[in-house]
């Protein structure tokens, strides 16, 4: 009997696709359906117990501060899932990550607090043998973009390094990344300790505090640079100096918006208060149901139709409030501290406040002041990585070399830079996230970054890089950190489930990526 079935041959793959066989033959097209029933699980489930509705923004998972909440978590994750992600393109891993975020951030913040100073050992036998020092040079007041580039060649080298081993060696970059992991840990262990150790400390701490908040100082005439907060801070005749030399177009704008928040904050007073006046007539109304006194709960309801407290009065903007509302506006002047640690998007959000009435909290005050600017900084390099990938000669080296080392270094690839420059990069990202820390929140730890190289590894296999190499795109990475970001936040607003839940559902996500991708990929390259 003849077999009906036709075989498939190699050359199907060449074959006209139809539009949804060409969408559903994508790699990304799963992880954005989970990215999606995310997006409504943390919609649905963030609403409010006892109200209903089907506007997703309306819970705490998508408000001002839960979007701008998320979305830092996403964009940090986005970018070291940039780096880990290209580098398993190539058929390699970097375990080294996390600890690099660690090592960047501790040298930033040493660098701003104590500067730089480089030294020289030597052995001096002046009354006994030990070593010595000499300083060949001393920077004690580092600017940030001058921190920032002395650690990266720190980091890049380290970075150069490993991938230097790993191609000339032959070791697998699993067993060298690994060992990286933890020397660089160590390392930044043993120099926190080093620098940050008092003299009444047995052993110094691994965190480094006191940095000022350097992007947030600002140039206000005829005081100089001073850090925000503290002009904000200053004598009421200093701030009433500083209203005085505003122009009248200014102090306008500035008393409307102060007037409007203020209203805002008066209404939610009354809002509150009143709420708290009429809760123990409304246990009284349902005790006197419950026991059947209908003439008494007829009285409840009729002091709750008719309940009302006096208005709480709007406090009136004075000339000091006019001049720190101005001080807020004033654009920091270290913008390159902004750029990583500051927020963008503000005249938006401030727009969302005064016109759209969105962004209030329950008090009356704005809810969020902007996005963070990692947002920003993670699309910049999500767009530069999708243009290197897709559009560019390096891009198609990168793909040959994770898909047939052989066969690439037979066509002339160099493999070896390939994989060295991508170690490289994933050591740039590393150092980029630790930028956006240490600015942020004006500290460094020892143990930030910690498990991060595993959660970037995961966010690229999430969004359909394949472990083998070969295969992947910038898109599907960026959807696997949304993922993994949004996962962490909706399973904490399920009622009746654990909030750790999301890593049994991360785990399952994982391993069914793993699947999903290589069996696309088999598709693509015809060998199923």
């Amino acid at each position: 009997m003849e077999n009906s079935a036709v075989s498939r041959k190699e050359t199907d793959r060449l074959d006209a696709k139809s539009f949804f066989g060409v969408i559903f033959a994508r790699p990304e097209i799963g992880p954005i359906g989970v990215m999606l029933l995310l997006f409504g699980m943390l919609g649905y489930f963030s609403i409010p117990a006892g109200e209903f509705s089907w506007n997703p923004f309306a819970g705490e998972g998508f408000n001002a501060l839960g979007i701008r909440n998320n979305l830092k978590v996403i964009s940090q994750l986005s970018i070291i899932a940039l780096g880990a992600g290209l580098l398993i393109v190539a058929g390699e891993f970097d375990l080294s990550i996390g600890s690099m975020i660690g090592f960047a951030g501790a040298c930033m913040a040493m660098i701003l607090r104590w500067g730089f100073t480089i030294i020289v050992p030597y052995v001096s036998f002046a009354g006994g043998p030990h070593i010595e020092f000499i300083t060949l040079i001393h920077i004690s007041d580092i600017s940030p973009i001058g921190a920032i580039l002395i650690t990266l060649c720190f980091t890049l080298f380290f970075g150069w390094l490993q991938g230097f081993i790993v191609v000339k060696s032959g070791l697998p970059s699993f067993i060298v990344t690994l060992g990286g992991l933890f020397f660089l840990r160590g390392l930044t262990e043993v120099s926190l300790r080093s620098f940050n150790h008092r003299p009444d400390q047995v052993k110094g701490a691994t965190t480094v505090t006191e940095i000022p908040d350097i992007k947030n100082i600002i140039e206000v005439p005829g005081y100089g640079e001073i850090e925000r907060e503290a002009a904000k801070a200053l004598p009421e005749k200093d701030l009433v100096g500083i209203f005085d030399a505003l122009p009248a177009s200014t102090v306008a704008d500035l008393t409307e918006k102060l007037n409007y928040t203020y209203q805002r904050v008066a209404d939610a007073k009354t809002d509150i208060m009143a709420s708290r006046g009429v809760k123990p007539l409304e246990r009284a109304l349902e005790n006197a149901v419950e026991s059947g006194n209908t003439q008494m709960a007829d009285t409840i309801r009729d002091k709750i139709a008719t309940f009302s407290i006096e208005p709480v009065v709007a406090k009136s903007v004075s000339q000091a409030d006019v001049a720190r509302a101005y001080l807020d506006t004033v654009f920091s002047a270290r913008p390159v501290a902004n750029f990583f640690g500051g927020d963008i998007l503000e005249p938006f959000f401030d727009w969302l406040y005064f016109s759209v009435d969105w962004n209030t909290n329950n008090f009356g005050n704005q809810f969020a002041q902007g996005l963070y600017s990692c947002v920003m900084i993670a699309l910049i390099l999500a767009l530069a990585c999708h243009i290197v990938l897709s559009r560019t000669q390096a891009g198609n080296w990168i793909y040959s070399t994770g898909g047939n080392l052989q066969a690439a270094k037979a066509n002339g690839v160099p493999t070896d830079k390939v994989k060295v420059c991508l170690f490289i990069f994933s050591a740039f990202c590393a150092t980029i996230f630790a930028a956006c820390q240490v600015f942020e929140v004006n500290t460094a730890d020892a143990a930030r970054g910690n498990l991060k190289e595993l959660e970037a590894i995961a966010a690229a296999v999430i969004g359909g890089i394949v472990m083998t190499g070969g295969f992947g795109t910038v898109l599907g990475i960026v959807v696997g950190a949304f993922i993994f970001g949004l996962a962490k936040e909706a399973f904490f607003y399920i009622p009746g489930i654990d909030g750790s839940f999301y890593r049994v559902f991360l785990g399952l996500v994982i391993v069914a990526s793993a699947l999903l991708n290589e069996n696309i990929r088999k598709r693509i390259m015809g060998t199923i």
